[in-house]
């Protein structure tokens, strides 16, 4: 199974453009910042093929990042975001240091506090996270109905073996599936959307209702593409209705694994 993964990841690196996505987006307020602040930035969709192009991403003072980017309790060799520490963004040139949280009525946190460093001279920061800017007159974020996580079906690699008690079935996961409602993508999903579906080959797949060849790399989160369970009619894609639309994605697989990825 990891040598045909190998092969699938290499296969989608090619064709796959790129989009930050958050499975479990957390607001996040740039203080320093007025609330109609404004930038745009370009983020190209392929790091390695100039052909895919580009699309131009709103930044505005609110913005959404994933939770597994923030910890409240800092610790050596974490390099994301926690308090009184600073990371980078994808594509933006400043980074953003947090400077505290909101808790909602149960205590969790409702919203990060962060400084945009644009007016300071601030060491270059160790990493960079994703995010996605709260700019609805943009389009941004794009909403994911549906995100589907298939991991494992089996909890050893080999079901059958002596030592699993009670056979294969009683290997099976609970967690083999995992469905999430609340995940957020940046608006190049749902421009990489529209540009498959102003091609001949595109509106015949989606008139058809063929959605499944739309696959995505979400960074640091593995490729995706687009369910039989999405409603994409033509006419609400070429008229801009995303909220006519529905996107159900699914995992195809993990990016490789990364031995830092906590750090």
């Amino acid at each position: 199974v990891g040598r045909l993964e190998n092969h699938i990841r290499d296969a989608l690196n090619v064709c796959a453009p790129r989009i930050m996505a958050l499975v479990r987006p957390v607001r996040v307020v740039l203080e320093n910042l007025p609330e109609n602040y404004f930038e745009e930035h370009e983020l190209v969709y392929h790091p390695s093929d100039t052909a895919f192009g580009s699309r131009r991403v709103p930044f505005t003072r609110t913005l959404f990042i994933d939770s597994s980017d923030f910890r409240e309790s800092d610790s050596p060799g974490y390099f994301r975001l926690a308090p009184n520490k600073t990371v980078g963004l994808n594509g933006v040139p400043y980074p953003i240091t947090c400077t505290g949280v909101r808790r909602a009525a149960d205590g969790s946190v409702s919203e990060v506090l962060c400084r945009y460093e644009n007016e300071a001279s601030v060491p270059k920061p160790k990493a960079y996270i994703q995010w996605v800017a709260d700019s609805p007159q943009h389009g941004s974020p794009v909403r994911i109905d549906e995100l589907r996580v298939y991991n494992p079906l089996f909890k050893h690699a080999n079901p059958d073996e002596k030592s699993v008690t009670g056979g294969f079935m009683n290997d099976v996961s609970e967690t083999s599936l995992e469905i999430i409602h609340g995940a957020v993508a940046d608006i190049g999903l749902w421009d990489s959307i529209k540009r498959y579906a102003a091609t001949d080959a595109g509106k015949k797949e989606l008139n058809e209702q063929n959605v499944e060849t739309l696959r995505f790399q979400f960074m640091r989160i593995g490729y995706f593409a687009l369910d039989k369970d999405s409603s994409m009619p033509l006419s609400a894609i070429e008229s801009d209705q995303i909220a006519s639309t529905k996107l159900v994605m699914n995992r195809i697989v993990t990016l490789k694994e990364d031995a830092k990825k906590d750090a």
